[in-house]
């Protein structure tokens, strides 16, 4: 062999040497994603839900904050009332072992100092205060009907004509607001007052009635014997919105032993609140 191809083959071996050695070490720049595709993602992920718990904590610590606060706010009313004002402002919900006549006198405790504003005069405490949470919140809750100042008389137990007519317009929320028929059975059949109190009733725009006072204004007794009461009620219902005092003749007559209203007619009739 010639002394020149020597060096030759020694330098092609170091090149081929080279060249093998690259290969096993090189990265293909194509499939360079593997790890980063995971590791990058999952540090933002790290880093984005870091973000989420900053966000979200001092938010979940504001709500549980306010919630402590109404709480708190809640446990001071309660504490600033009386057991029987708190009676009365949780609208007669909570008036256990609460004796009436300590109902009445925060009641009107309430009305002194402005808490309330003062409901037309009337021996219906439920009446009131209806009338009071609507005149200043303008809603309130439903009217417990058993507590409304209508006796356990039936219509044709009832012997005195100013009774009668009282406890006839104290039966109509019930009647109304689809609690009971009563106040149907105050007026004669077939008398003009039924068919307009049954059409009344009927169109519904006499929903959500209330009854908050009644007021006997005179009785007077006709040539006929017939009898007119006339009366002041203060009433609300669905379309008023608002509070109305009416003053109506209510016209009764006696027969079969029993009074029955025949008709009715307003003769006034005022917003007040």
């Amino acid at each position: 062999m010639k002394q020149w191809m020597i060096p030759l083959l020694i330098i092609i071996s170091v090149i081929l040497t080279a060249c093998s050695s690259g290969d096993t070490t090189g990265e293909d720049p194509e499939n360079n994603t593997s790890e980063d595709a995971v590791s990058k993602p999952s540090e933002e992920t790290a880093e984005s839900e870091e973000q989420d718990l900053e966000t979200e904590g001092p938010a979940e610590k504001e709500t549980q904050q306010r919630d402590s606060e109404d709480t708190a706010d809640n446990e001071e009313s309660k504490e600033n009332y009386t057991a029987a004002e708190h009676c009365i402002m949780t609208q007669l919900a909570e008036c256990e072992n609460v004796p009436p006549e300590d109902q009445f006198q925060a009641y009107r405790d309430l009305v002194a100092d402005s808490t309330l504003p003062e409901a037309p005069g009337s021996d219906c405490l439920p009446c009131a205060v209806k009338y009071s949470f609507e005149a200043k919140y303008g809603e309130s809750d439903p009217v417990n009907y058993s507590i409304l100042p209508r006796s356990e008389k039936m219509p044709e137990d009832i012997s005195d004509p100013s009774e009668f007519v009282q406890q006839y317009l104290f039966s109509l929320p019930a009647f109304f607001n689809n609690h009971d028929e009563t106040a149907l059975s105050f007026y004669q059949p077939d008398s003009a007052g039924y068919h307009a109190l049954f059409a009344n009733k009927a169109s519904g725009n006499f929903s959500n009635h209330m009854t908050y006072s009644v007021f006997i204004n005179s009785e007077v007794e006709n040539l006929d014997g017939s009898i007119n009461i006339y009366a002041y009620r203060t009433y609300s219902h669905i379309n008023t919105n608002g509070i109305f005092e009416v003053y109506a003749r209510y016209n009764l007559i006696e027969q079969d032993g029993r009074y029955y209203l025949t008709d009715y007619e307003e003769l006034e009739n005022t917003r007040i609140e």
